[in-house]
């Protein structure tokens, strides 16, 4: 056969990446961090799902998921005010905001990818059975509605597993669970790992005589549900370990710790942070590196959820709740996941304030808490991202009162733009298509957004007024920011305090979208672009950057009938 004289598919693949990052602004997204996947585990840069960023996290905050306060920290109590049906529709939503798709189906289906049919598909969700029966754990109606989308998606109801391979949790869950009744959780009760395959020695660097269940260490399940409940840790003696915090990473000490063996030796429950300062949870970080965890081809471990209904400021583990905190949180990336949560609700004593973290436990996270991202190649000064989403106050996705704002260190959200190119501030707001394409490079790291400006030229340069700055170098906190523009909405209010280098969303005005606070005078990332070659009646191809763009509409085009997607 004569060989083909155009470029093969790797050459193009690089060019058209190369091509795009040029011309939209967005070299950091390297190619190889977009496409990666696994087959051994934890890879640097890899993306764990190539739709959604690692650094993206949704956090819901909906009074209405509990219909009153429980009277005690009983687990009937606990799930006998829980509304199933708001807590289904506000997972939707989150799907939505995470995947920046516009239905349900659609976010839930790039949330899930199997390499097999559906109905070869095989399905574990970590929950947890530590404790007594008012310990603090996920709440039932999170796991009816995941194992429902599951279903629908033609996953068998035999083939899912619920687990807790440390501890039994069957005394919990078993009773709300059919594999023939829909109105319960569709799936199969492990007592510990006796439906995961039993468990497999485990060899660790940082842990001895560590056994895990047996179908994750074996690559023989598909896909990978985390849910944590929202608690602090205040390891041995009262001394706060793990970042104080038990969240999703923590969640897989129930995955690799063999609780029908003693544990003399403290197996994976290191460090002992009676120590000044505590030393790095190595192998927390070890055991979520592990290809039990990151391994597969999709990656194994999807979704990460934290149920933050009610959440436990200082009491411990196997504690109950305290804290009644009316929130979700999901992401795919649990390091980030944990990272956020622990400083957006754990440590924040206006949330906590009815048993807060001890000051210890908060001067332990101060140490703790940054190594889980820089154990896995990122920063506090890295754009992430943390939406806040409360039903009534802001649309689900993208829209017009820019609440879904963006990310530290990062001009316009990703995806998160105006639809019809509303956005537009200097450096802080996206810019003419849905999720816009590059707003100007901030030299001040500018705070919120403009509303209501109109991007010219196709959103090839931003139209509207500057906004002014200002969120300090490190993006400290989201303070309010206003814009001297007539064609603003109403004026955009201050975000929420972050953490140095977490996010602090700005909330835009009537009709605007909202910026992000930057952590330091970075060039602002771009939002992604919408499709076609016309906004608001201007064609993008008449300007050099809409040339520019779309080529690189037409380069994707190629790229997902090649790759088949």
């Amino acid at each position: 056969m004569p060989r083909n004289p155009h470029p093969g598919r790797r050459d193009f693949l690089k060019t058209a990446a190369a091509g795009a990052a040029g011309a939209m602004g967005v070299s950091a997204l390297k190619f190889d961090k977009i496409f990666a996947q696994s087959t051994g585990g934890w890879v640097a840069g890899m993306q764990i799902n190539p739709a959604i960023d690692n650094k993206r996290v949704i956090c819901c905050h909906d009074t209405k998921m509990l219909t009153a306060r429980p009277q005690n920290t009983v687990w009937a109590s606990q799930n006998a005010n829980v509304d199933a049906a708001v807590v289904a529709a506000n997972l939707d939503q989150m799907a939505m905001l995470l995947t920046n798709k516009t239905a349900a189906a659609d976010a839930w289906s790039t949330i899930f990818r199997s390499s097999k049919s559906w109905a070869s598909t095989k399905v574990a969700m970590k929950t947890n059975g530590i404790g007594s029966n008012t310990t603090n754990r996920p709440r039932v109606a999170i796991y009816k509605k995941l194992t429902d989308v599951l279903v629908n998606l033609g996953v068998q109801p035999s083939n899912i597993v619920l687990y807790d391979a440390c501890d039994n949790a069957t005394t919990y869950y078993s009773p709300s669970m059919s594999l023939t009744d829909a109105t319960k959780i569709r799936a199969v009760m492990s007592t510990r790992a006796s439906n995961m395959g039993g468990f497999k020695a485990v060899s660790l660097t940082n842990a001895q005589g560590v056994s895990a269940a047996a179908d994750l260490v074996d690559g023989n399940i598909d896909i990978l549900v985390n849910v944590a409940a929202c608690k602090s840790h205040n390891g041995t003696g009262g001394h706060f370990s793990y970042g104080s915090c038990t969240l999703c990473m923590k969640n897989h000490l129930g995955t690799f710790t063999d609780g029908t063996k003693a544990q003399s030796s403290g197996a994976l429950h290191v460090p002992n942070s009676a120590s000044t300062p505590p030393p790095p949870p190595l192998a927390l970080f070890e055991i979520n590196k592990h290809s039990a965890i990151l391994g597969g081809n999709p990656v194994r471990q999807q979704i990460c959820i934290v149920d933050a209904l009610l959440s436990n400021g200082n009491s411990g583990p196997g504690g109950g709740w305290d804290n009644q905190t009316d929130r979700l949180v999901m992401g795919t990336f649990a390091p980030i996941v944990d990272y956020l949560t622990a400083n957006k609700i754990l440590l924040d004593s206006t949330i906590m304030n009815a048993s807060p973290i001890a000051a210890l436990g908060i001067t332990n996270a101060a140490i703790i808490l940054p190594m889980f991202l820089t154990n896995f190649g990122y920063s506090e000064t890295d754009a992430l991202e943390w939406i806040e989403y409360t039903p009534g106050n802001a649309p689900p996705i993208g829209g017009n009162t820019g609440s879904t704002g963006g990310s530290s260190g990062a001009g316009g959200a990703v995806g998160s733009g105006g639809t019809t190119g509303s956005a537009g501030a200097r450096g802080g707001g996206t810019s003419g298509v849905a999720g816009g394409t590059s707003g100007a490079a901030s030299t001040t790291g500018a705070g919120g957004a403009t509303g209501g400006s109109t991007a010219a030229a196709g959103g090839s340069t931003d139209s509207g007024s500057s906004a002014s700055s200002s969120a300090a170098s490190g993006g400290t906190s989201g303070a309010a920011t206003t814009a001297a523009s007539s064609s603003e909405g109403s004026m955009s209010t201050g975000g929420t305090r972050a953490a140095t280098g977490t996010t602090a969303n700005s909330t835009g005005g009537g009709g605007g979208s909202a910026g992000a606070t930057a952590t330091t005078a970075a060039t602002a990332n771009a939002g992604n672009s919408g499709g076609g070659c016309s906004v608001a009646g201007v064609d993008r191809r008449a300007t050099r950057w809409g040339a520019m763009l779309a080529l690189g509409t037409v380069a994707a085009g190629r790229l997902r009938r090649w790759m088949g997607v």
